[in-house]
């Protein structure tokens, strides 16, 4: 099993990296104690997929960080203002800040523990 940057690579726009591999790191322990410990396979066997999921939602959330919040080149007055536009979106909605909150500290992991 790969973890952390091993297994992933993302923009540095949101710091995720750091917390995927913390959360790989989480996912693993308890996959391994579940094998080892109760011999059931099922969540070492998810493992793959449980922290793909993760990766792609880290991946999306920093690609869309950097899309609404740098000057992309060759940028013209129309897509400066499609960016203030998305930030105003996001700030000032609930929902949009409760998003970015969420997306930016991590999802939770199974369990209920924090991610």
């Amino acid at each position: 099993m790969l973890v952390g940057d091993a297994a992933h690579t993302v923009p540095p726009t949101g710091a995720k990296g750091m917390n995927l591999a913390v959360a790989d790191v989480v996912l693993l322990t308890e996959a391994l104690r579940a094998l080892l410990l109760d011999r059931e396979e099922d969540l070492f066997d998810a493992f793959p997929d449980a922290a793909r999921q993760r990766i792609w939602k880290a991946q999306h959330f920093s690609w869309w960080m950097t899309n609404m919040l740098h000057p992309q080149p060759g940028a013209g007055d129309f897509d400066r203002m499609r960016q203030i536009g998305e930030l105003r979106t996001v700030v000032e909605s609930a929902h949009g800040r409760a998003y970015l909150a969420e997306a930016y500290t991590g999802w939770p992991l199974p369990g209920g523990l924090p991610g």
